[in-house]
């Protein structure tokens, strides 16, 4: 007999596929845009059409991720989520079959939209169906999983470079697109989210769902606090305006300022062109590079397993101050180091000295591994559990819009950034993750061991703390 807590782990893997799919694509288009075999088939990229090329699944993944609210209350989390899975295979597909790079923009185009779609749901989905005193352990399973694909779709990349064809760079999409389709099958036999059957109505059906899993008694209370925290504004319909009405402004804006500045931090610069950082560092060769990509995924999947295990222990406050900190630390180093040894040779970036290419090379990895325990695990999680049920989806579909549209910006310009500066990208990044350390200091209030219902209450109460002066 499976207990009920294994069978909601069960169900944060497969919906957590899709953060897989996100870690695939994210792990090799670097490494794809990098292969001679490429080039061989369409041409080689410039500086400037390679930043468009990479970014602009944030783009339409930004985009889509702002419908995904409606999506998610209209035809509820569970097929937010399949549908979105079956977009991306079909994107995945059009960019394994295509044979020009405007088919290529455009497949990944339309990859963008499945993963907006699907990803920005999974969280609230998590969120909404594991009980308070697992939520953290189970919602990290996205996270988990993102950096589990960001590690195989390094190797999976640098296995397939070494096939001497077109299937060389074409490899990697048929992977992801087998593995949308897994996502969007596995959602048939998924159950709805409790508190999403509590908003439309369908009171026995979420009471059956929390009967399977739930493995205490406390059924009809918790059925009852779901519907309480619904109760006063159930007959009213969510907009997006009032996500930012006075009531609600304080967390909408903490949570769209925490999830747009954890791009700000440059991660995605760092796994998305790290062919090019490991060659600018000292590993000019492309299998050396390629390889080297591979290790700093390794990297973050060994140090998401901490998170994973014990974020419900830490809290929240704990990891976005200390991982903030410690990456600015690892950015101020990498900067002063370019700083000093850097050089522009024809026009590319390189630092002099063993020592300290390897110093730059070590930092990088050092970075990697603070964000997965502390910001890439949390940030998601606290920007999700502080908005109340019935706003949940549109508030966290703007979240997942600022994230995107920031990453879509510094991912389009950080290859002509990271030619033209050595050391300004690293400084711009480090001031950003210092910022936010210091705002999450001031102004975060934790949510460690509380219910969603409990935290709804919290933010209640300093909001009416507010309005009485």
């Amino acid at each position: 007999m499976i207990s009920a807590t294994v069978k909601i782990y069960l169900i944060a893997v497969h919906t957590s596929i899709a953060g897989l799919l996100w870690g695939l694509d994210t792990g090799s288009i670097g490494a794809v845009t990098q292969m001679a075999q490429l080039d061989e088939s369409m041409g080689r990229l410039s500086t400037g059409t390679l930043g468009i090329y990479v970014s602009c699944i944030l783009l339409s993944a930004s985009l889509s991720s702002l419908c995904s609210g409606y999506v998610a209350d209209f035809l509820s989390r569970k097929y937010a989520i399949m549908t979105g899975g079956l977009i991306f295979s079909i994107g995945a597909v059009l960019s394994a079959s295509a044979t020009s790079y405007p088919m290529l923009f455009c497949a990944r185009l339309i990859t963008g939209v499945g993963q907006g779609q699907s990803i920005s749901v999974v969280t609230i989905y998590l969120c909404e169906l594991a009980p308070h005193r697992i939520r953290g352990t189970v919602a990290t399973m996205l996270q988990m999983l993102i950096t589990v694909g960001i590690a195989a779709g390094f190797f999976i990349a640098y296995g397939s470079s070494r096939l001497h064809n077109s299937l060389a760079w074409r490899t990697p999409f048929i992977v992801e697109a087998a593995h949308g389709i897994i996502l969007a099958f596995g959602m048939l036999f998924i159950p709805h989210s409790p508190r999403w059957l509590v908003q439309r109505g369908r009171f026995d059906e979420a009471k059956l769902v929390l009967q399977k899993y739930r493995d205490s008694a406390d059924i009809d209370e918790e059925l009852l606090s779901i519907k309480g925290s619904l109760e006063e504004e159930s007959t009213q319909q969510a907009s997006f305006s009032e996500v930012f009405a006075k009531r609600y402004i304080r967390r909408s804006i903490l949570g769209i300022f925490i999830m747009a500045f954890m791009m700000l931090s440059g991660v995605d610069t760092v796994l998305y062109y790290a062919p090019i950082l490991f060659a600018q560092a000292g590993f000019p060769s492309q299998r050396a590079s390629f390889l080297a990509s591979g290790v700093s995924g390794i990297v973050n999947l060994l140090c998401t397993i901490p998170a994973q295990l014990w974020v419900d222990k830490w809290g929240r406050k704990f990891p976005l101050i200390g991982g903030g900190m410690a990456m600015s630390i690892c950015y101020l180093g990498i900067g002063t180091l370019y700083a000093t040894y850097g050089e522009k040779i024809n026009g590319e970036v390189r630092i002099n000295g063993k020592a300290p290419q390897w110093a730059v090379i070590a930092l990088i990895y050092i970075f990697i591994g603070n964000f997965a325990w502390s910001w890439a695990v949390v940030i998601k999680i606290y920007a999700c559990e502080i908005m109340p049920t019935r706003l949940r989806a549109k508030a966290c579909a703007i979240q997942q819009l600022a994230n995107w549209m920031v990453n879509f910006a510094v991912t389009l310009t950080a290859p002509m950034f990271l030619r033209a500066s050595p050391s300004g990208p690293y400084f711009m990044f480090c001031s950003a993750t210092f910022f936010t350390s210091v705002v999450c200091y001031l102004f975060m209030p934790e949510t460690k061991e509380k219910s969603l219902e409990e935290i709804e209450e919290l933010f209640e109460k300093k909001a009416e703390f507010s309005e009485s002066f």
